[in-house]
């Protein structure tokens, strides 16, 4: 086990938490109108986590393998929040960058610069903190 701050999990693999890993939200709309003064409303009715990039200086051989056998289908993506909760969400895998940097330490394949772009899918209630 690596440990909870410094890992995430995704699709039930553990893997080393990426290069400053930080999260933001974006907020969901609704019912968007511009009014007769060009002043445009709309009802907020989510916020869910902003897609991102996750980049890692260098990942262990196994880790890079899951990585690499993600499908594009839905998984769960599991990390702490900086509240220091467990937080499970649905996102889609949409591009791995590949590397061709391999090294080797003691006697083990690491891999050097690794980034996963992911999706999230899950919306939440706007009172949700």
């Amino acid at each position: 086990m690596i440990g909870i701050f410094n890992s995430i999990t995704i699709d039930g693999s553990e893997i080393y938490r990426g290069n400053d890993f930080a999260l933001s939200r974006e907020f969901l709309y609704a019912g968007e109108v511009v009014t007769c003064t060009g002043k445009r409303c709309a009802d907020l009715v989510g916020w869910r986590y902003a897609d991102t990039t996750i980049q890692w200086d260098m990942l262990p051989d196994e880790q890079l393998q899951s990585i690499l056998a993600l499908s594009g289908e839905q998984v769960d993506f599991t990390f702490t929040n900086e509240a220091g909760e467990s937080v499970t969400e649905t996102v889609i895998p949409l591009a791995i960058a590949s590397t061709a940097t391999r090294h080797t330490r003691r006697g083990k394949a690491i891999w050097k610069g690794i980034g996963l772009q992911i999706q999230f899918i899950n919306a939440h209630n706007p009172e949700e903190e």
